[in-house]
């Protein structure tokens, strides 16, 4: 089926490309300006030559070029707020002709005079809010130029910097409006990615460095050209790709953390400094025989300097008269070690009595990652475009859990301690292939197709856990025996098969020039199937007593020998028989199909609407194999889920003048279970279990927008909007009434109200120029209050312990606000910006079992710094300061007397780093 799809989409390809192709016999070419900005370059204007569909717009050096039949002509230059200048010019056969224009304001000038018929590398803020300011729906982005003032270093940062977005400190997760992981989809360049890691839905943002990032853009409303499986946000990255003259950049940065570098550290024995793992798959035949030849204990060393090096480089080659390629590569590795010292204390009650209580919980953190992408494009010419973009990611991440203090089970008596030391690896490759083609066909159509196949392969490769017993009155170690996995090794091993295709066709009524056409129609499907292969494997070493060891060298006891002479048994979790061996498996399989038809329409010349609807049918297959298996029923499922949902969605905007306007969202969405949340497979972290229920359901989610924006000036920005959101069925995950300390699992809880209101401010404050210099102060805030409230249905499984709750991880209170001054003369630059965030105290964890309250997470401030120094065109430097403030992370039980159950600090962050364009 996969291949029959992928064949018919070349073959669509191949016949619009066949389209008639008119002659061009000269080339335009051309430098636009700012007047307004003392003669600066002027990036994203729009050129086009009048009465045809060829026009483009000026790329980041304010340069353009059009192919354009020999004749005598007119050419056209606009941009939003600013005079349009129309040229009459005569292009003659097989030459070029040079025609350069500087534009300014003109009050006259009305915004509904830009004409945008082409785009190209969209990373200035100006150039984005100009896209903003056109689109009837609602949707904001963060391009390159203003990740690179703020110091960002990945998509999942980038996110925080919009209004209404906040991530989970220690986890991929971002929350948007209140609602995370499950609730938000992310896109590359539009098309769908899937997950790196099998606990969440979305793949993680962190591994999107923004040396490959040429904008982000949040929808956090639904139109019907958007996946219907969503209500926080779409999250869509687009990949940096040429524009302007040819580059190639070589960039070097080291950093330090205040309480990591030069200490003494532990890593994962297995595992090189590069982040590649020595052996993924183990293949055991015998369990009276170990195979495994790394130790268990960790290595001892030291936190070492920080790393990131980065090459990119970018070209463009002209192919005959019409056609050009031009292509952007990247390369990139970088690598962090992080420690932090705290306290865990897992099982507080309102009593006051405690489960795990560990007084230290140090933990050492390594992570690597390596990049590659290279984005090609090929213009056939203006009508025909078709682009290549191939990313692949490697990430090794190495944590060490190291706790000591008291677990009831093993240790809880007077003098007894309790000492586990959990080292977890995870090993990420992700390799991303799409294929993307425009074409313009007539003045009045439009086709635009697109196809990816992705693979993820997520490894775990060698968890290790050891528990020792510390006798402080006998001055003994000895392992905890009788628990299962108390000494133990885990493996497991992912792969994934994602292919997506799609397809739309827009047709103008009228050209596809703004102004030449009231209407346009856009109709779409959309296919996308993922397959995933889960093995997971467990190999515990059954002690047959409590056993004496030295915590720094434990192979000394689990080896070959002690086997051989029954100090230990090796079990896994379907213990010695026939099938011990086996894995845990889950097979999972997802396939849909959606259809969308879309209308925008102009129905006076300031009411725009866009009214939609979009049919998604979704087949969800969960086959699992387990020690939690029924036994009437020894393959385990499987679980079949099968909806169609018709998602209608509605959006206006109304123009009140040239530079205020109104928006109105509202639409129906749907939020599906994941994979591993309807297997009942346990994954155990050091001081948590979760298991999926294979009872889970999908929910129903309707959404409301209204939204004030104001563009004073270009490049600046006052918006104002409230939203609310209802969610029937919402999935939640709680604690469940089990032996084990935090035992979670997934359940549909009942139903959720979330309401809201956000602000934001991009404004220039100071601006000083003269004739050879630009000087500036800028200020840019957000910020988000809002409401969120669980109405919880109480079942034989789901006994919370309040009938109502706030939605997990939704801080009532959000703020990101940062002010930049900035000095430009000819190529030298300064910049130097300084950003404060802040979150509001939050629901970390649903109460539910044996009194428990639930968990919250205190507020959290954040002030970085960041400068910047460009002394000419070739050499560049960067600073910036992390974390200034070091708060300290809480959370607690909602008790009287709010104890804290975990507590650490991250360090302050300090990093410097050097640029050179070759």
């Amino acid at each position: 089926m996969k291949k029959i799809l992928f064949i018919a989409f070349l073959s669509l390809c191949n016949l619009t490309f066949s389209q008639s192709k008119h002659a061009v016999a000269g080339t335009v070419t051309g430098n636009v300006t700012d007047k307004e900005m003392n003669g600066e370059a002027l990036p994203f204007a729009n050129v086009f030559i009048k009465g045809t569909s060829i026009g483009g717009t000026t790329d980041m050096d304010g340069k353009y070029t059009l192919n354009v039949p020999a004749g005598n002509q007119t050419i056209v230059f606009s941009f939003i707020g600013y005079q349009t200048i129309e040229k009459p010019i005569t292009v003659k056969a097989s030459e070029s002709l040079i025609v350069n224009q500087e534009l300014g304001a003109n009050e006259g000038v009305t915004l509904d005079e830009v004409k945008i018929n082409a785009t190209v590398s969209r990373e200035k803020e100006s150039a984005l809010l100009l896209e903003q300011r056109k689109a009837t729906v609602i949707k904001e982005s963060i391009g390159a130029q203003e990740l690179s003032k703020k110091g960002v270093s990945d998509a999942a940062t980038a996110t925080t910097k919009v209004a209404g977005v906040s991530k989970q400190e220690g986890s991929n997760k971002v929350y948007v409006r209140g609602l995370g992981d499950r609730y938000n989809t992310t896109t590359l360049n539009g098309l769908p990615l899937p997950s790196n890691d099998p606990r969440f839905k979305n793949i993680s943002l962190e591994l999107f460095g923004t040396d490959m990032i040429q904008n982000i853009g949040v929808s956090k409303t639904f139109s019907a050209n958007l996946s219907g499986d969503a209500s926080g946000a779409n999250i869509d990255i687009a990949s940096k790709e040429h524009s302007g003259s040819s580059s190639m950049n070589i960039g070097f940065s080291s950093s330090a953390n205040t309480q990591t570098t030069g200490k003494s550290f532990k890593t994962i024995d297995g595992t090189n400094w590069f982040g590649i793992a020595n052996n993924t798959k183990h293949k055991v035949t015998r369990l009276d025989v170990l195979p495994f030849t790394d130790n268990f204990t960790p290595n001892n060393t030291h936190a070492a300097l920080n790393t990131n090096l980065s090459v990119s480089g970018s070209k463009r080659f002209q192919i005959g008269e019409e056609s050009s390629l031009s292509m952007f590569l990247v390369g990139a590795f970088g690598n962090k070690y992080n420690f932090r010292d705290g306290t865990s204390i897992n099982y507080l009650r309102n009593d006051g009595s405690t489960g795990n209580s560990f007084t230290s919980a140090k933990q050492y953190n390594y992570e690597t990652s390596k990049m590659l992408m290279g984005n090609f494009i090929y213009k056939m010419n203006n009508n025909h475009r078709i682009s290549y973009n191939s990313l692949f990611i490697h990430s090794n991440n190495q944590n060490i859990q190291d706790y000591f203090g008291k677990k009831p089970d093993v240790a809880d008596s007077e003098g007894v301690f309790a000492n586990i030391i959990l080292q977890t690896e995870n090993q990420n490759r992700l390799f991303v292939n799409q294929l993307l083609t425009e074409h313009k066909l007539g003045e009045s159509i439009d086709l635009n197709l697109g196809a990816a196949y992705n693979i993820v392969n997520n490894d775990e490769p060698n968890r290790k856990k050891n528990i020792f017993v510390i006798n402080e009155n006998d001055n003994t170690v000895k392992f905890a025996s009788g628990a299962a996995r108390n000494n133990s090794r885990y493996y497991h091993n992912l792969t994934e098969d994602d292919f997506v295709a799609k397809a739309n066709l827009i047709k103008y009524f009228g050209t596809r020039i703004k102004d030449e056409h009231k209407a346009k129609i856009t109709l779409g499907y959309e296919f996308r199937n993922t397959t995933r292969d889960f093995r997971a494997i467990y190999f515990d070493y059954d002690l047959a007593a409590p056993t004496e060891v030295d915590p720094n060298n434990v192979s000394q006891v689990l080896n070959q020998q002690s086997l051989d002479n029954g100090v230990f048994r090796l079990k896994t979790g379907f213990g010695f028989g026939d099938n011990a061996l086996d894995p845990f498996t889950y097979d999972a399989d997802k396939m849909t199909n959606a259809a969308y038809a879309m209308l925008d329409y102009q129905i006076t010349d300031k009411f725009f609407i866009n009214i939609g609807a979009r049919y998604e049918n979704i087949w969800l297959d969960v086959a699992w194999k387990t020690n939690l298996t029924n036994s009437t029923n020894d393959n385990g499922g499987p679980k079949k889920l099968r909806d169609s949902y018709i998602l209608p969605s509605l959006n206006l905007k109304y123009d009140i003048n040239d530079d205020n306007l109104l928006r109105l969202s509202a639409s129906k969405t749907y939020t599906y279970p994941q994979f591993k949340e309807v297997a009942p497979f346990v994954y155990e972290g050091v001081d948590y279990q979760e298991e999926g229920n294979e009872n889970l359901l999908p929910s129903t989610n309707y959404n409301f927008d209204l939204k004030w924006e104001m563009f004073p000036t270009r490049g600046e920005l006052i918006s104002a909007s409230v939203f609310a959101k209802y969610i029937q069925d919402g999935i939640n995950r709680i604690e469940l009434n089990a032996a084990s300390d935090n035992f979670f699992s997934f359940y549909n809880t009942g139903n959720t109200t979330i309401y809201g209101a956000e602000v934001e401010l991009r404004k220039q404050i100071l601006n000083f120029s003269q004739d050879d210099y630009n000087e500036n102060i800028k200020l840019g805030l957000n910020a988000t209050y809002m409401n969120t409230n669980q109405t919880f249905n109480v079942t034989n499984q789901f006994n919370p312990t309040n009938s109502e709750e706030p939605t997990e991880g939704a801080a009532p209170f959000l703020l990101n606000t940062d002010i930049s001054y900035n000095y430009k003369k000819d190529d030298k630059e300064i910049i130097a910006t300084l950003i404060f965030n802040y979150q509001g105290e939050k629901l970390y964890s649903i109460g539910s079992v044996n009194g428990l309250q639930s968990i919250y997470q205190k507020s959290l401030p954040r002030l970085d710094f960041v400068f910047k120094r460009q002394f000419n065109k070739k050499l560049g430097l960067k600073f910036s300061a992390k974390n200034l403030l070091n708060p300290s992370y809480e959370m607690y039980r909602d008790v009287p007397n709010k104890l804290i159950t975990k507590s650490f600090k991250r360090g302050i962050d300090f990093s410097l780093g050097l640029s050179y364009n070759l």
